[in-house]
Formats: C-alpha cells, sequence, structure tokens
C-alpha cells in the first residue's frame, strides 16, 4: 500500500496540484490509512482499492479539467472512505490513479462493492465524459471509437442520457411536483410518482422504464432534492420558467421536422452537443412561425 501511494504520487508522473487527498492529507495518507484500520482493529486482508480512469489521447483537454472530473467522480464514493488520488500525465492519454483505504474512517466498515454498483460508477464516469464533451472508453484494453464516430453516436446513441437531459431541464423550470409532472409530459415521457414508493419511475414514449436512482449523480434527483429545488425555483417570476419551458419545448418542436433521425428522437442531447443552438435555434424558431404559414399556437398546442 505504501509503494502504490507513492508510485501514483510520484512527480516525474504527475504534478502536485493535480494531486489530491479524500478525508485525508496526501503526505501523511499512508499513516492515516493505518491508524484508521488500527482503531477498527482491522488491519488483516485487503489493504487498499486501486483503480484508474483512463482518457482517450484523441482527447483535447487539461490534466486540470480532468483532476476536475476526478473530483466529481470521488462524489459518488461512500462518506467516510479515504482516497488518494493523481492525475497522470506522463503517457500519451492522461488518466487519474485513485488509492482507497478499505476501512471507512467513519464506521468502521470494510469497503464492498456490488456489480450493481461498480457499473454504476462506470456510467457516471462515462456521463462525465459526455458533458465535457470527451470520449467514452471502453474495455480493459481502452478502446475507443475515433472521434467522428463518437460525435455521431453522442449526438443521439442513448435514451437513458436524452431522460437525464429531459429530468434535468424540468427540474430547473419547475416549481412543484405536480409542474415537474407536466413538464416531463410535455417533453413526452410518463411519471410515476407515488408517496408510498421511494423511488420515482420515468417512462419513455416507447415504453421504457428508469428509476431516478440510475440518474447520475442520484442525490440529485432524489425526491426530497426535487422538492427543495422546486422550493428554490419559486424565488424566481414564474414567466421567466415558463419561458425557458416554452422555448424548450419550441425548439424540440423543430428538431422534429428534421430529417435526421438522432436529431429527432434525442432532440435534447442533439441540444445541448449540436450546431443549432443560441441565436441559430432562436432564427429558426421565428422562420418557422412566420415563414410557412402554420398556425404556431394551435400547432404547438396539439404536439404537447
Amino acid at each position: 500500500m505504501k509503494r502504490a501511494i507513492a508510485y501514483i504520487l510520484h512527480l516525474q508522473k504527475t504534478e502536485y496540484h493535480l494531486t489530491a487527498g479524500l478525508n485525508c492529507n496526501i503526505s501523511t495518507a499512508y499513516e492515516e490509512f493505518i491508524l484508521t484500520k488500527q482503531n477498527y482493529k482491522k488491519e488483516n486482508g485487503r489493504q487498499y482499492i486501486h483503480f484508474i480512469q483512463s482518457f482517450s489521447p484523441l482527447d483535447k483537454v487539461t490534466p486540470e479539467t480532468i483532476k476536475e472530473i476526478a473530483d466529481r467522480l470521488l462524489q459518488q464514493i461512500s462518506k467516510g472512505f479515504q482516497v488518494v488520488y493523481a492525475v497522470h500525465n506522463d503517457k500519451p492519454h492522461l488518466h487519474t490513479h485513485f488509492i482507497i483505504n478499505t476501512v471507512n474512517a467513519d464506521t468502521g466498515l470494510k469497503w464492498q462493492l456490488s456489480k450493481e454498483q461498480l457499473q454504476e460508477l462506470k456510467d457516471y464516469s462515462d456521463q462525465l465524459c459526455r458533458e465535457y464533451g470527451l470520449i467514452v472508453v471502453k474495455g480493459k484494453e481502452g478502446s475507443y471509437k475515433n472521434r467522428g464516430e463518437y460525435r455521431s453516436q453522442r449526438k443521439g446513441a442513448s435514451w437513458k442520457y436524452e431522460l437525464y437531459l429531459a429530468v434535468k431541464e424540468c427540474m430547473r423550470n419547475s416549481t412543484s411536483k405536480e409542474e415537474f409532472i407536466k413538464n416531463m409530459e410535455k417533453l413526452g415521457y410518463k411519471v410515476i410518482w407515488e408517496d408510498n414508493r421511494k423511488y420515482i419511475t420515468f417512462v419513455t414514449a416507447n415504453g421504457k422504464k428508469c428509476r431516478n436512482r440510475k440518474l447520475y449523480p442520484p442525490e440529485q434527483f432524489t425526491k426530497e432534492n426535487l422538492s427543495k429545488t422546486f422550493e428554490l425555483n419559486k424565488k424566481y417570476q414564474d414567466k421567466k420558467l415558463q419561458n425557458r419551458m416554452e422555448f424548450l419545448i419550441s425548439s424540440i418542436y423543430i428538431l422534429s421536422k428534421l430529417d435526421n433521425a438522432n436529431q429527432r428522437n434525442y432532440p435534447l442531447t442533439y441540444l445541448k452537443n449540436g450546431e443549432l443552438k443560441g441565436d441559430n435555434l432562436k432564427e429558426r424558431i421565428a422562420e418557422l412561425k412566420k415563414g410557412k404559414g402554420l398556425d404556431w399556437d394551435k400547432q404547438t398546442n396539439h404536439e404537447r
């Protein structure tokens, strides 16, 4: 364990500002790991967990951004675990090493990660890559699609990512549970939110289901956090939130009229990553309203 910590912190592989400790100091991490184990009389067995988050050499990204992604990824690690991590920039592909103490400093419990939890961690890592516009590296060999293939996939491959964007937009533009459900319905989703059920279930137009705990980070989409967000939104003018939601619906309507299937089926993903946004999108909405004899109010109300 001492060698592993020394290896990831070696300044021939990283720089000091690219290293950090969670619940520990990097200069005394080994000693702190040992003290935690001694405190709970759990000095035997597996001593540490070592995993790596790798990125494609084709990504044009700074080590500082990779460090930021590592910081966010660690939000998924159970509270109380001590972690030392460092971004390595000694190879063509940037990558982050994480060393985790197997004994939790707060609870004394040993590290356990089910296959489902591990997959959730991997999925969140992939989601972070998409948010930062990076290539999602797959497999033990670190295989990846070329940038052109990846961009094509990123613009319409994941119904779950599309759902994530829909929930996020409706969350930030709603002032109550009822309004949130109504806004989700406008975007084509059914929401099952019942008081006697722990989780919220989202259903796509073609019947695919996903619980809120499968969205990442899951703590952002709990019933409690959604309700708190709605309360905070009430501080804004209702008209401001309504206008943002109406603009979003109008944008999606425009994309539904385009020929590209990915743009039609995954409009929010396309709006986030595509070229049709900002002033260009506003111009297209204005053109469609006046230039093609469309009764806009009637048509958009019907589409909803």
